[in-house]
């Protein structure tokens, strides 16, 4: 088994042969995502009691010491337009880019590229639609039983150990696209794919105007994301500031490497946890990339390139960068 997979297995239930179940929970003791400890613990430079802004409401990344803006500042009576490829890694709260050919607009910075072992953990990024206010939320609901008066599962047979989540709302400024077009992607995994979100939303207002629960779950195919296979999930009325275990929604990527986003659409959204059942990537799928017997090079993302392409490949196991 990939040994940057191995830290997600915390269940090793199969649902179909070698396959296994990786489970994403927000909270601070989460394998899945080390960065959340680091936001609980006094010794850290990222500690911080309370809900964290990874981005916050002005477009900015906070992880990063430096506080990068993830959007260009627009001219007056101008929308703002993202920073696309940009990235915040779940493994050390760093910035980087995470494609190889990102278009960034903050030319005052300088942002490397996410080193291979943190695509092994999610990551927080963002598409052409723009970026979303995104903050960590502590303290929501109970871990020890289901029906709580705030923030737990709408029915038993709903319910997650969990008590922090995660909010999607919306940027408060500088008339920016907000609320939508933000979400985690999860690492690689293979066969037949299957992918539950819990999650939840408020009710009426600006924040959710139609009273729907509204999640993303788009498939990334060997590095290419597929728009035709995008999957929106709705729920009629949604108990206020409680989440709901969301019908399952099945891939084949056999022969395949898939990464899951998991993002939110046009309301406010509070995701809480997400598990994907799948086959581990093995030597097959994602071990292309150390190939030393053809010379072959491949982006970041493990697709092979050809002589044309511009950017970070990794060829006969090795990085550089291809002009």
């Amino acid at each position: 088994m990939k040994k940057s997979l191995l830290f997600a297995a915390a269940i090793a239930t199969a649902f179909a042969a070698n396959a296994e179940v990786f489970e994403y929970g927000f909270n601070y003791d989460s394998p899945a995502f080390p960065f959340l400890g680091l936001l609980n613990n006094e010794d850290s430079e990222y500690y911080f009691p309370g809900n964290y802004e990874l981005v916050d409401k002005y477009g900015v990344a906070m992880p990063n010491t430096l506080a990068i803006p993830v959007l260009n500042r627009p001219a007056e009576g101008e929308k703002g337009l993202p920073d696309l490829g940009v990235g915040i890694s779940m493994l050390d709260g760093g910035i980087y880019t995470v494609s190889a050919d990102p278009y960034i607009g903050n030319e005052d910075y300088e942002i490397e590229a996410m080193p291979e072992e943190n695509f092994g953990y999610p990551f927080l990024s963002w598409g052409e639609s723009g970026m979303t206010r995104t903050l960590f939320m502590t303290g929501w609901g109970s871990e020890e039983a289901w029906e709580d008066k705030d923030y737990d599962a709408a029915t038993e047979a709903d319910w997650v150990s969990t008590k922090n989540g995660v909010q999607f709302t919306r940027l408060g400024t500088l008339d920016m696209v907000s609320r939508q077009d933000t979400y985690f992607q999860y690492p690689a995994v293979t066969g037949d794919v299957t992918v539950t979100v819990w999650a939840g939303t408020n009710l009426g207002g600006t924040a959710n105007p139609n009273d729907m629960l509204n999640v993303i779950v788009t498939p990334v195919f060997d590095g290419v994301a597929d728009p035709e296979q995008a999957v929106e999930i709705s729920k009629e009325s949604p108990a206020n500031k409680r989440y709901y275990k969301l019908d399952p929604v099945q891939f084949d990527a056999k022969g395949k490497k898939l990464e899951v986003r998991v993002g939110c659409n046009g309301a406010l959204l509070n995701l809480m946890h997400v598990r994907i059942e799948g086959d581990a990537v093995g030597a097959g799928v994602n071990g292309v990339a150390v190939d030393s017997a053809n010379g072959v090079a491949y982006n970041l993302l493990g697709v092979q390139v050809d002589e044309n392409y511009k950017g970070l490949v990794i060829k006969n196991g090795k990085k550089f960068v291809q002009k």
